[in-house]
C-alpha cells in the first residue's frame, strides 16, 4: 500500500504554519436551507466552507479490516493498516447531493468524474471514502462497531433499492457524511489495486444482503470503469487528493493438501478434555493423527488438525479448524469425531466446504464445515 507522497505531507505542514494553529478541529454538520447538510469548519480550513460538503480533518485511517474480524473479505481488504490522511471535503449526500432527491445512477466512472469537475470537485479516492465512512474512531460501520439493519438497511430483500437522500437520519458517519450505505454503491477514482485487477475501477458502499458484510466501511467491489448500472452512483470530493491507494497481494494456493512442512500442534480440543495434539514423536496424551492445510478463499490459510486420546474401543477423537496470525492461534471450530481418527475431504467447488467423518457405536456420521467470510459453520453432512 502506497503512503501519501512527500508533497502532500509538506503541503499540510506548510498550511499549519501559515495558519498559526494546530490541526483543524472536527466539524459539526449544520442543517441549511432545504435540509441539506453543510460543513461548518474553522476559519483555518483551506478555501473556507463549501456548501453541501463535509470537511474531513487530517487524521489516521485504519485501512481495511483486521485478520480476525468477522465478516471480512481477505482477498480485497488490507489487514488493518494505519494510513495518515490529509484533510479533504466530501459531499454530504450522494449526487446530486440534495436532500430528498433520488441518487443518480447508471453513469460510467468517467461520466461521474466529469459531473464532479463541472462543480469544481473531483471523485474521491477509495481510501478517502473509507476515511469519511469510518470517522475519527475508525468504526466498522459508519454508525457503530456492530451491525444494525435498521440504521442503513441492507436486510433481506432490500437489495439496492433507491430511496430519497437524507431520509435515514441515523445513517451517517461520525463526520456527518450521510447515506453511504443506504442505496447504490459509489464510484471512486481508484484502480482496483489488488493482484490482477489494475484494469478495474473501485466502487464503495452500497446496500445488498448480507448487510453485515456489504455495509461495512471496508467493503469494496471492482467494476469495469465503463459499466453503467442502477447499482452504481457517486458522490464528489474536493481539495488536494490523498495519493494513498490500496495495494494488496492476493495469494491463492492449493485449496486442500497435507502440510508441506511439519504440522503445528492442534489447539486444545474440548472433546479430548482440553488436550492439544502434538507431534507424533511425543504421542502422550495425544499425537497428531491427521493434519491438512485448507485455503478456502484468497489470502486465507487454515489448519485442520486433530487426533485421539485413548485406545479402541474407548478412544475419543476430535479435529480443530484454526488460524495462525504470527504467534497467535485462533480456534475457529472444533468437531468431535467420536471413536475414529479424523478423516477430512474437500467436498466440491467452490473450495469453501470440507467434510469431516466421525463415528459412534451406531455407525459413521459426517459434518460439513463451511468457510463464510471468516466464520466457520458446522452442520450435519449428507
Amino acid at each position: 500500500m502506497r503512503r501519501p507522497t512527500g508533497g502532500v505531507a509538506v503541503a499540510v505542514s506548510t498550511f499549519v504554519v501559515v495558519a498559526g494553529c494546530g490541526r483543524p478541529r472536527d466539524t459539526k454538520p449544520l442543517l441549511a436551507e432545504g435540509g441539506l447538510l453543510v460543513s461548518a469548519p474553522s476559519a483555518t480550513v483551506p478555501g473556507g466552507p463549501r456548501p453541501g460538503m463535509i470537511w474531513i480533518p487530517p487524521g489516521t485511517l485504519h485501512e481495511g479490516s483486521d485478520p480476525d474480524e468477522v465478516p471480512r473479505i481477505a482477498g480485497a481488504e488490507p489487514p488493518g493498516v494505519d494510513v495518515p490522511m490529509a484533510g479533504f471535503y466530501i459531499d454530504a449526500l450522494p449526487w446530486p447531493n440534495e436532500a430528498g432527491a433520488i441518487p443518480t445512477t447508471n453513469v460510467t466512472r468517467d461520466e461521474a468524474a466529469r459531473l464532479c469537475q463541472e462543480k469544481g470537485k473531483r471523485l474521491c479516492s477509495e481510501l478517502e471514502w473509507e476515511r469519511a465512512c469510518k470517522g475519527p474512531s475508525n468504526t466498522r460501520y459508519e454508525y457503530d462497531a456492530e451491525y444494525d439493519p435498521r440504521v442503513c438497511g441492507g436486510g433481506p430483500g432490500e437489495g439496492t433499492a433507491l430511496h430519497p437522500s437524507g431520509q435515514r437520519l441515523p445513517c451517517r458517519s461520525a463526520f456527518g457524511v450521510r447515506d453511504m450505505h443506504a442505496g447504490a454503491a459509489e464510484w471512486t477514482d481508484s484502480p482496483w489495486g489488488r493482484t490482477g485487477g489494475r484494469d478495474a475501477g473501485v466502487a464503495r458502499g452500497g446496500n445488498d444482503p448480507p448487510g453485515d458484510l456489504v455495509t461495512r466501511c471496508a467493503y469494496a467491489r471492482p467494476f469495469a470503469p465503463g459499466d453503467r448500472s442502477a447499482r452504481i452512483g457517486f458522490r464528489c470530493c474536493a481539495g488536494p487528493r490523498n495519493e494513498a491507494e490500496v495495494e494488496l497481494t492476493v495469494k491463492k494456493g492449493v485449496s486442500f493438501e497435507r502440510p508441506t512442512g511439519p504440522p503445528r500442534p492442534s489447539p486444545p480440543l474440548d472433546a479430548l478434555g482440553g488436550v492439544a495434539c502434538g507431534p507424533p514423536e511425543a504421542p502422550r496424551p495425544c499425537s497428531l493423527a491427521r493434519a491438512w492445510t485448507w485455503r478456502p478463499a484468497p489470502n486465507v490459510e487454515l489448519a485442520v488438525s486433530g487426533g485421539c486420546v485413548g485406545l479402541d474401543p474407548n478412544a475419543r477423537c476430535a479435529v480443530a479448524v484454526s488460524r495462525a496470525t504470527g504467534d497467535r492461534v485462533d480456534t475457529l471450530a472444533q468437531i468431535d469425531t467420536g471413536i475414529v481418527i479424523p478423516e477430512v475431504v474437500l467436498v466440491d467447488n467452490p473450495e469453501r466446504r470440507i467434510r469431516i467423518r466421525g463415528a459412534d457405536p451406531r455407525g459413521y456420521y459426517y459434518r460439513d464445515v463451511t468457510f463464510n467470510y471468516g466464520r466457520i459453520d458446522v452442520r450435519p453432512g449428507n
